[in-house]
């Protein structure tokens, strides 16, 4: 299989840039910018998405996909409670304490993609004629909706709280990097997967434009990125981060 990949990383509205993009082993973290073009037979794409409780978790963005791009060069795999630990020794100064983030990964071994996700940063895949969500969020209304305690009618500001992320803990606590989900698809060509931050799909409500064959992956994204700012004034737009897989063969 012969996929292209590309992303876009925009900072949006908002004062700083806790989003940041990995296209293995190049990562992205900018006020706004779309990658190149890249064409690759194997891949490790992600999308980390700082979560704003901390002043530092643009650093934790940053430095779990600086970690999951050497996990996966050296082992071909991603192992998230590795992951979790790594994150802890990397970020050892106080100030780090309770830096957190999501993460959306996705890596090829073989002709299969491996998918793997933990907080509210998606994947969803467009099968040549719609698209649908991969990923459900590990939030505090899903849990309910797990247990039966709350319905689709169901929302409180306090529900869409985040139960599953990455978070720099001294006490090494494991809860939460334990929800983590994990799947395995293929694309047939012509077919794509998308991973987002929640800055992106949020503003779309999941309503994405159609990938055809004949338009570029950067001209998708930068339909989709006008398409978000005549629904959003620019300065009410969360961070916006994209990757966007294509299977051409």
């Amino acid at each position: 299989m012969t996929y292209q990949i590309q992303a876009v990383n925009w900072r949006g509205g908002m004062a700083h840039q806790q989003d940041a993009v990995l296209i293995a082993p190049k990562i992205y973290q900018h006020q706004g910018r779309i990658s190149r073009c890249y064409d690759a037979k194997q891949f490790c794409v992600a999308v980390a998405d700082g979560v704003s409780a901390s002043p530092y978790s643009s650093l934790a963005s940053r430095t779990l996909l600086q970690l999951t791009s050497a996990m996966y060069a050296d082992r071909g795999a991603v192992d998230f409670v590795e992951l979790q630990h790594r994150l802890n020794q990397a970020l050892t100064d106080d100030r780090h304490d309770g830096a957190s983030s999501t993460l959306v990964c996705a890596y090829t071994v073989g002709d299969e993609i491996v998918l793997q996700h933990l907080g509210d940063s998606r994947a969803y895949h467009y099968d040549g004629a719609s698209w649908a969500c991969l990923t459900q969020d590990h939030s505090f209304i899903n849990e309910l909706k797990s247990d039966g305690a709350a319905s689709n009618d169901d929302y409180a500001s306090c529900y869409g709280a985040l139960m599953g992320y990455f978070v720099v803990d001294r006490m090494a606590d494991m809860s939460a990097v334990e929800l983590a989900s994990h799947q395995t698809l293929s694309l047939k060509s012509g077919e794509c997967l998308l991973l987002c931050s929640d800055g992106f799909y949020e503003v779309l409500q999941g309503q994405f434009l159609p990938m055809d064959e004949a338009i570029s992956l950067k001209q998708w994204l930068i339909d989709s990125i006008d398409q978000i700012k005549q629904i959003k004034p620019t300065q009410q737009l969360d961070n916006i981060s994209a990757v966007l897989v294509r299977c051409i063969q």
